[in-house]
C-alpha cells in the first residue's frame, strides 16, 4: 500500500514538474525567437531596471511625510501585530475610506520586521516598482512582438517623474502593489489565451489587485483590449469569458462606493469638462513633467487652461479617430490610457484635488507603448544620419527624465520639503498650509511654523486645523497656560480632537493637576480606543496613586495597540 502511495506521489510530482516545465518553455517561445533574441531581451531588461533604480533610488533616503502616512503607517493600530486576528481585522473594513487590505497587510509585514524604519518601507516600494517595470517590458513584448517597443515603454514607465509620487510616497503602496498584480494578471492572460490554468491564474491575480486598490476594477476592460489587439475580431466568447472578472469588479466597486467620501454636486457641463481637462492635463504632464505637484488644489493657469486642455483633448480624440481608428496597435494604446483613467477622471468628483500624478501610474503604459510603436515605424523610414540624431535625442530625453525623477524624489524627503514644494507650485490653500505648518511644528522649526500660521490664519481664521496648530505652537514656545486655554477652546469646536486631549493632559500632568490630566486622557481614549500614549499616561497616573491593578489594565491596553513597545512590556512584567 505504501509503495503504491509513494509511486502515486512520485508520478503526480513528475507530472506537475513536466507541466511547469512546459509552461516555462511556452513562455520562452512566446518571448524569444532564439537564444540570441533572449540575450538581447535580458540585456535590455537589465538596462531598463538599472536606469529605473538610478532614477528612483533617492527615495530610499526619504523619511515619512505628514500626509496619509500618519494614519496608514505611523498611527495605524492594524499594522502593529502580525497574526491571524490582526489579518482578520485588516480585511474587516477600510482604512481612510478605501478598502485596501493587502496593502495594509504589507505594512504590517514591514512593521513586524523593521518597526517604523522608513528605509524598509521605501525599499519595498522601490522593489515593487522595479518588478512592475520588468512586467511592463514582458507584457509589451508579448502584445507588440517588438523588443525595442517593449524596452522603451519599460524605460519610460520606470524613470518617469510623474511616477515618483507612487514610488516615493510610502502611503501610496497601494498603487505599486495593485499595479504588480494588475500587470501580472494581464501578462498571464497574454501568455495563455484560452487556457484554463492561465485564465484562473489571471483571475486570482486580479483578485489580489482588487484587494490592493479598488482602482483595479478596470482590468476586465484591459483584458478585452488585449483580445481586440490579438484577435481578428471580437467574438461572443471574448465577452463571455470576462463575466467572472466583471462580477468581481462590480462587487468591489459597490463596496468602495458604500464608504462615505468627499463627493459633491456638479453641473452636467462640468461633469464633461473636468474629465476632458484631466485627459489633456495628464498627457501634458507625461510629455512635460517639470511642474509636478503633490496636490493640485486649483488648475494651473485657471479657466483658460481648463478650457484649452479640454478642447485639445476633445480635438485630439476626434483627429485620432479620424486618422488612426483602424490601427490596432495605436488604438490599443490610446484606449488603454483612457479606460484606466476612467475611475479618476472626476465624472463623479471626490476628494479635495482635481488631478493627481499617481493616477497615471498604469494608464501611462498606453501612451508610452503607442508612442514607442509609432517611433519604431518612423525609425524604419529614417536614413542613417537622421537615425543618429534621433538616437542622441532619445538618449538626452532618457537622461533628462531620470535626472528630473531623482530631483522629484527629494521633494518627498519629509513633510517640510514636500509641502514647501507644493506651496511653491500651487495657489494658497487651507489644506496646503495646514500640512506645511504641521510639518514645521513636527520638525521643531518654531520660527517658520509661526510665519506659516500667520499666513494660514490670514487666509482662513476659522479653520479648525489652523487653530489647532496655533495651540501646538504655543506649547512649543513653552507658553503652557496659553496653550492649555487654547486646547480647551478647541474642544468646543471639536469634542473629539484626540491629540488635543493628549496635549492638554500633558500640560496638566506637568502642572501637577493629576485629576484634570486623567479626564483629558480618558477623553482621548473615549474618542480613539487605539491611543497607546493616552493609555500609558493613565497607567502612570494610576501608579502614582498606588493603584497597581488599574495601572496594569491601562498598560495592557497600551501594549495591545503597540505590541512591539518593549518599555511597556518590561514595566508590565515588573508590575505582575
Amino acid at each position: 500500500m505504501r509503495r503504491r502511495c509513494a509511486a502515486g506521489y512520485k508520478a503526480t510530482g513528475a507530472a506537475a514538474f513536466k507541466e511547469y516545465n512546459n509552461l516555462i518553455m511556452g513562455m520562452k517561445t512566446q518571448l524569444f525567437d532564439d537564444g540570441q533574441a533572449a540575450g538581447v531581451f535580458m540585456t535590455l531588461l537589465l538596462l531598463a531596471l538599472g536606469l529605473t533604480y538610478l532614477a528612483m533610488s533617492p527615495s530610499l533616503e526619504n523619511g515619512f511625510v505628514n500626509w496619509d502616512e500618519t494614519y496608514t503607517i505611523l498611527q495605524n493600530p492594524r499594522i502593529r501585530t502580525l497574526s491571524l486576528e490582526s489579518v482578520k481585522a485588516i480585511f474587516s473594513g477600510p482604512d481612510m475610506q478605501m478598502y485596501t487590505p493587502l496593502s495594509i497587510l504589507s505594512y504590517a509585514v514591514n512593521y513586524h520586521f523593521a518597526g517604523l524604519d522608513p528605509v524598509i518601507y521605501h525599499a519595498f516600494d522601490l522593489l515593487l516598482h522595479l518588478a512592475n517595470t520588468a512586467l511592463v517590458m514582458i507584457l509589451v513584448r508579448l502584445l507588440f512582438s517588438s523588443v525595442w517597443a517593449a524596452f522603451f515603454t519599460a524605460i519610460l514607465f520606470g524613470i518617469h517623474p510623474a511616477h515618483v509620487e507612487s514610488v516615493a510616497w510610502a502611503a501610496e503602496r497601494k498603487d505599486v502593489l495593485s499595479a504588480f498584480f494588475y500587470l501580472a494578471s494581464l501578462t498571464a492572460w497574454s501568455f495563455g489565451p484560452g487556457k484554463v490554468k492561465t485564465y484562473l491564474l489571471s483571475l486570482a491575480l486580479f483578485i489580489c489587485a482588487l484587494f490592493s486598490k479598488p482602482m483595479a476594477v478596470t482590468l476586465p476592460a484591459a483584458l478585452l483590449l488585449i483580445d481586440y489587439l490579438k484577435s481578428e475580431k471580437l467574438e461572443l466568447r471574448h465577452w463571455l469569458n470576462k463575466v467572472p472578472f466583471l462580477a468581481l469588479a462590480a462587487g468591489f466597486a459597490l463596496v468602495q462606493m458604500s464608504y462615505p467620501g468627499n463627493t459633491f454636486g456638479m453641473h452636467w457641463a462640468k461633469r464633461l469638462l473636468v474629465p476632458l481637462y484631466n485627459l489633456g492635463f495628464y498627457i501634458y504632464t507625461l510629455v512635460w513633467p517639470f511642474s509636478l505637484s503633490a496636490m493640485y488644489i486649483a488648475v494651473p493657469g485657471g479657466k483658460p487652461a481648463i478650457y484649452g486642455l479640454a478642447a485639445a483633448a476633445a480635438a485630439g480624440m476626434f483627429l485620432f479617430w479620424k486618422y488612426f481608428r483602424r490601427d490596432k496597435e495605436l488604438v490599443f494604446g490610446a484606449a488603454f490610457y483612457v479606460l484606466l483613467l476612467l475611475p479618476v477622471l472626476q465624472f463623479f468628483p471626490f476628494g479635495p484635488v482635481i488631478s493627481a500624478d499617481r493616477y497615471t501610474y498604469l494608464s501611462s503604459i498606453g501612451i508610452f507603448s503607442a508612442g514607442a510603436v509609432f517611433a519604431g515605424r518612423l525609425w524604419r523610414r529614417l536614413g542613417s544620419a537622421h537615425r543618429n540624431i534621433a538616437a542622441v535625442c532619445a538618449l538626452a530625453a532618457v537622461l533628462t527624465l531620470a535626472t528630473a525623477s531623482r530631483v522629484r524624489c527629494t521633494a518627498w524627503k519629509d513633510g517640510v520639503t514636500l509641502w514647501s514644494d507644493t506651496a511653491r507650485n500651487q495657489p494658497p490653500a487651507d489644506l496646503i498650509y495646514t500640512n506645511l505648518c504641521d510639518a514645521y511644528l513636527n520638525a521643531d522649526m518654531t520660527g517658520k511654523a509661526e510665519t506659516c500660521l500667520n499666513q494660514a490664519l490670514r487666509l482662513n481664521p476659522e479653520n479648525i486645523h489652523h487653530r489647532y496648530n496655533a495651540c501646538r505652537l504655543l506649547l512649543q514656545k513653552k507658553e503652557f497656560a496659553k496653550a492649555q486655554t487654547c486646547f480647551e477652546k478647541m474642544f468646543t469646536a471639536n469634542p473629539c480632537l484626540v491629540q488635543a486631549f493628549n496635549y492638554a493632559g500633558d500640560i496638566c500632568l506637568r502642572n501637577g493637576e493629576t485629576a484634570k490630566a486623567e479626564r483629558y486622557y480618558a477623553g482621548a481614549v473615549r474618542c480613539d480606543k487605539y491611543n497607546p500614549s493616552a493609555y500609558r499616561k493613565l497607567g502612570q497616573i494610576a501608579l502614582s496613586r498606588k493603584d497597581k491593578a488599574k495601572a496594569v489594565l491601562f498598560y495592557e491596553a497600551a501594549l495591545a495597540v503597540e505590541p512591539a513597545d518593549k518599555a511597556t512590556r518590561g514595566l508590565l512584567e515588573t508590575l505582575r
